[in-house]
This record gives structure tokens, C-alpha cells and sequence, in this order.
């Protein structure tokens, strides 16, 4: 029995605990329901609509996404985990996008001058895209993507 192969060392655990909780943070996107309301309702303007559904979709997966990633193996985990960091970063681009192109007060939930809170959609794509990026090293997609070994 070769017992180097199932060596924690191996695993990369730390990894998939931040990518785990990266994706858990996600969750209170779903603040943007009341954004929602508001564009609804004539007091946000309309090009918010989309930027604050997706923030919904993306903070009502964010938990199976986590989830997965912490117990599950997979194709389904690995490329669902992708498409949900792909779809966040895609969502803070156009929030960014209207930001910078809407006149007018930003939305109740967002403070700060629009150049602060494009600054920080930013930096928030940046730590998916490198979340994407480490889901696609070897050591991740070998984790996720190996054949699942009988005990």
C-alpha cells in the first residue's frame, strides 16, 4: 500500500479553503434584492437592473459554490466553480461600467465616490480572476479533475 499518494501534503487544503471562502463571501451580494426594489420602485436609475440581478444570482449560488469546493470532486465542481467566478468578475465590470457612465448619486447601498467604488470592483476582479487562475494550476485541477481512488 502506497500511502505517499494520499499524503495531506498533497492536497492543496489551504488553497480550497480560500477559494471556499472567497466564494461563501459572495454571499451578501443578495443585499442588492432591496437595488432591485429600488429601480422597480423609480428611485435607482434603470441601468442598475442588471448589475443587481446578478449580484443576487451570484450571492444565492455563492453557497453551493462553497460547498462544492469544500466536499466535492468533479468536472461539475471544478467548471461550476470557474463559470461562478467568471459571472462575478463579468457582474463587477459592468457595475463598474455604470458607475463611471451614470450621472448622479451611487445607489443607497453604495458609498463613497464612484472612483473609489470602481477602484474596489477592481481590486474584487482581480482576486477572482487570480482564483480562476489558481483553479487552473496543475495542483487544482488535478484535485478536482483526477479519477476518484477506492480506499
Amino acid at each position: 500500500m502506497n500511502n505517499e499518494s494520499n499524503s495531506p501534503a498533497k492536497t492543496p487544503r489551504v488553497a480550497i479553503i480560500l477559494l471556499g471562502g472567497l466564494a461563501l463571501f459572495q454571499t451578501v451580494r443578495v443585499l442588492a434584492y432591496s437595488m432591485i426594489q429600488d429601480v422597480f420602485a423609480g428611485i435607482t436609475p434603470d441601468a442598475w437592473l442588471f448589475p443587481a440581478a446578478m449580484d443576487v444570482f451570484v450571492g444565492v449560488t455563492a453557497p453551493f459554490v462553497a460547498i462544492g469546493l469544500w466536499r466535492g470532486k468533479g468536472l461539475a465542481v471544478w467548471t461550476s466553480a470557474i463559470v461562478f467566478f467568471v459571472l462575478s468578475i463579468s457582474d463587477h465590470l459592468d457595475a463598474m461600467t455604470v458607475v463611471l457612465t451614470t450621472k448622479g448619486p451611487l445607489p443607497a447601498m453604495m458609498s463613497g465616490a464612484p472612483s473609489s467604488t470602481a477602484t474596489f470592483l477592481a481590486v474584487m476582479s482581480l482576486i477572482e480572476a487570480f482564483a480562476i487562475w489558481k483553479l487552473t494550476s496543475k495542483n487544482l485541477r488535478d484535485h478536482y479533475l483526477s479519477p476518484k481512488m477506492a480506499n
